[in-house]
């Protein structure tokens, strides 16, 4: 269920939740490149912050981007857009692009769109940045 959903089955209500209440993102810079990790839901109102924020980094000189996925909670269309998105603009700055994740929240959205045959996936953060490829 997610956070309006939620929100909705209590009782409460209200203003719809705007990006900042869905997702947080933060970023460690790595030599030659960036640590992106992504806590909260990553859906169509939230989206945009992530999107801006991997174009922003396959922009610039990094190499390498690892998206940290471990702490997302649900993953809609809109965030599986983002991320064919990132793969494609990494693959025509020539840039590398890992995720990371485990379980069924990320894994099933991928799986069943194929999606998952397209990325460097890893389980842990430690697995992806020690990868020499």
């Amino acid at each position: 269920m997610t956070w309006h959903a939620d929100r909705q089955a209590r009782g409460e209500g209200g203003d719809s939740p705007d990006a900042g209440d869905l997702i947080q993102l933060s970023v460690r810079r790595l030599p030659g490149g960036a640590v992106v990790h992504v806590r909260g839901e990553i859906d169509m109102l939230s989206a945009a912050p992530l999107r801006q924020e991997c174009a922003g980094r396959l922009d610039g000189a990094e190499a390498l981007l690892v998206l940290d996925l471990s702490e997302v909670t649900f993953l809609g269309s809109s965030g599986l857009s983002v991320l064919a998105e990132t793969a494609e603009l990494a693959r025509a700055r020539n840039k590398r692009l890992r995720l990371v994740y485990q379980g069924p929240i990320v894994g099933n959205p991928l799986a069943v769109t194929g999606m998952d045959t397209e990325f460097d996936s890893y389980e842990t953060l430690d697995r992806a940045l020690a990868d020499q490829s």
